[in-house]
């Protein structure tokens, strides 16, 4: 009898043993459309066998554990391309505004600077008309105007990338945290020795969420835990223990810090990936140079104006009037700084337009200099204030056109990556289903194994009786 229940044991092991891989399986099936979940199969293993009559008896089959598919060299290079792609990413709505606010339409910048200078060459012709002088005060508000929408703009932008770090705070740190509990669950279970198959797929994906915020590098530990830093080394999750990203307003604008506990370390965009390095260095560095140069461009047109200007004699007899007023630089380091939201124009008269070097009827002399100050290579020696505009928005475009190659082709490396990590890790139907079919049967055979025993034990009992 004793044989007999060995037997019987062996096929409640194998029915039980089978009725998990339809589980795991099922469970494979029920998932198929679930982002981020990794394939399970069942770990099988032998029982030892026991010496029976002289003979080693083999005692059936057990689950030692449930394992989840992964490649580790796939999931570094889809983490390490998502941090690039955030990046590139975060960058282009911000870039396609400022595409918008240096457009080369009919109605930009330089075409106010064009009408500016043709109202000087049409008063050329009729030095004393009152009407040609109004003109030339007209285009030059025209002008001021459309320096200080452009400069009104480039601040606006900057706020709105200052604002999208700040708002994405929340949720970043709400990850982090996420991760740490992660971390303690998986410890948890696993020191059990079984796998925490559903947990590491949850941090899995929190950890490619923050990749691409952040350009995060995760390192796992020998008690399943993993460790999140940032690029260059600072934790953001030791263990169950994470950290918190914060703001703090400066005069510049929001500035980051990563609150240790017991200390603040100051985070800039060398210390970042992600979006966050994209943002900030749209807010920190292209934002202010372009910025920067349309000042340049206003400072230069408004110096070399008031030069000619103050050299002519308007029809009441001025001389040494400026015909735009500039803002003080206030100790800036480019003197410039500060030119396109302030210039103004300082005539108050039209009688003060200088079209003459002198007061006599007719004298256009410096209306024929002043027209001519369009093409001419005033700024640095290599542009005029045309060519200098075309020169800022080519950088704004060729700097958008790179960003949309770059997004374009690290979301076709991805979806291939993706593509690649799913034919490994992920659940294809056809192999569950042959799966399912073969594991039925052999619930089936082991059911019928546990029959035969079954009347074999009554046929034992019923020789004794």
């Amino acid at each position: 009898m004793a044989g007999l229940s060995d037997v019987l044991n062996l096929g409640k092991n194998s029915l039980t043993t089978h009725q998990t891989l339809i589980d795991v399986t099922g469970n494979n099936i029920a998932n198929v459309n679930t982002v981020g979940y990794s394939r399970q199969s069942v770990d099988l293993g032998t029982v030892p066998a026991l010496n029976f009559r002289g003979f080693q008896i083999g005692r059936g089959v057990t689950a030692n554990n449930i394992q989840r598919a992964e490649d580790t060299f796939l999931s570094r290079q889809i983490l390490g391309k998502s941090a690039a792609l955030g990046e590139q990413s975060a960058q282009a709505t911000p870039l396609a505004e400022l595409e918008t606010i240096f457009n080369i339409g009919d109605n930009n910048l330089t075409a106010k600077i064009d009408q500016f200078f043709e109202s000087w060459q049409q008063l050329a012709v009729t030095p004393e008309g009152s009407v040609e002088r109004d003109s030339a005060l007209q285009y030059g508000s025209l002008l001021t105007d459309s320096f200080h929408a452009m400069s009104r703009d480039l601040a606006e932008l900057t706020l709105q990338v200052d604002g999208s770090l700040t708002s994405k705070l929340g949720e970043i740190n709400l990850k982090l945290q996420q991760v740490a509990e992660y971390n303690q669950r998986i410890t948890t279970i696993e020191a059990s020795g079984i796998n925490a198959n559903a947990d590491r797929d949850g941090r899995d994906a929190l950890l490619e969420e923050l990749s691409f915020s952040l350009g995060t590098q995760s390192y796992e530990n020998k008690d399943g835990s993993v460790n999140v830093q940032l690029p260059t080394g600072l934790p953001l999750v030791s263990g169950n223990q994470a950290f918190s990203l914060e703001s703090t307003a400066t005069a510049t604008g929001t500035a980051l810090q990563l609150n240790l506990g017991s200390t603040t370390r100051p985070v800039d965009s060398g210390s970042l990936g992600g979006e966050f390095k994209g943002l900030l260095y749209l807010r920190d560095e292209f934002i202010p140079q372009v910025a920067s140069d349309l000042d340049k461009l206003a400072y230069s047109l408004a110096s070399e104006v008031n030069a000619l200007h103050a050299g002519g004699t308007g029809l009441d007899g001025s001389s040494g009037l400026d015909f735009f007023s500039l803002p003080l630089p206030g100790g800036a380091a480019d003197p410039w700084t500060g030119a396109a939201a302030g210039i103004q124009v300082a005539l108050t008269d039209s009688d003060q337009v200088a079209a003459g070097q002198s007061t006599a009827s007719g004298d256009n002399r410096n209306a024929l200099l002043m027209a001519a100050l369009k093409d001419s290579k005033t700024i640095d020696g290599t542009h005029s204030f045309g060519t200098f505009y075309a020169k800022i928005a080519s950088t704004v475009g060729i700097e958008s056109a790179q960003n949309q190659l770059s997004v374009s082709g690290l979301e076709d490396t991805m979806l291939q990556l993706k593509n690649l990590h799913d034919s490994k890790v992920g659940v294809s139907l056809e192999e569950e289903m042959i799966n399912l079919i073969q594991y039925q049967r052999g619930f089936e055979a082991s059911a019928k194994l546990l029959t035969t025993v079954d009347e074999m034990m009554d046929t034992v009992l019923s020789i004794k009786r």
